[in-house]
């Protein structure tokens, strides 16, 4: 399982360095086309707004899974044992619960978007841009899930001594 786990975390960082590289070609582009005469490129803030928004919502994931988001570690530093397992699982089941409502909330946008277009590109529908909550709430929900069990295993092993 936590081969398969892995690879979803390489697959998801690999795409959000993609993510970043097509945001950076096309702020680039676009900057270069205001200074060179007879080239428009409308297409290009498009690209770049859905390839940033889907390269933050990847990175998110990936920084939960490897414990790097934001976290108030007053309360965290100061238990230690059954307590801290305790606080742990809260905060686990909170994730899982945020990546639920991601899941949920963001197939309902996205198929309510799904026939809208954009502007600049006809072709290029919205709903894609909210498809990138559903993925990552399944990312969210499965790496909350496996930092809970991962909690619950380094408890039992250490036993009184567990600390984060």
């Amino acid at each position: 399982m936590k081969k398969v786990i892995n690879g979803i975390a390489k697959a998801q960082l690999v795409l959000a360095a993609i993510f970043f590289i097509v945001f950076i070609f096309c702020v680039i582009l676009q900057v270069a086309s205001r200074y060179i005469p007879g080239i428009a490129v409308f297409w290009a803030s498009t690209i770049a707004t859905y390839s940033f928004i889907w390269m933050v919502f990847f990175g998110a994931a990936i920084t939960l899974r490897d414990k790097e988001h934001f976290k108030l570690s007053i309360l965290l530093d100061k238990l230690r044992g059954l307590p801290l397992l305790v606080l742990q699982m809260i905060i686990q089941v909170i994730l899982i619960w945020f990546g639920y409502v991601m899941v949920t909330d963001g197939y309902q946008i996205s198929q309510q978007f799904w026939g809208w277009t954009v502007n600049s590109m006809p072709q290029l529908k919205q709903g894609y841009i909210w498809l990138v909550l559903p993925i990552t709430g399944i990312t969210f929900i499965i790496y909350a899930l496996e930092s809970l069990i991962e909690e619950i295993l380094n408890y039992r092993k250490h036993k009184g001594g567990y600390q984060a």
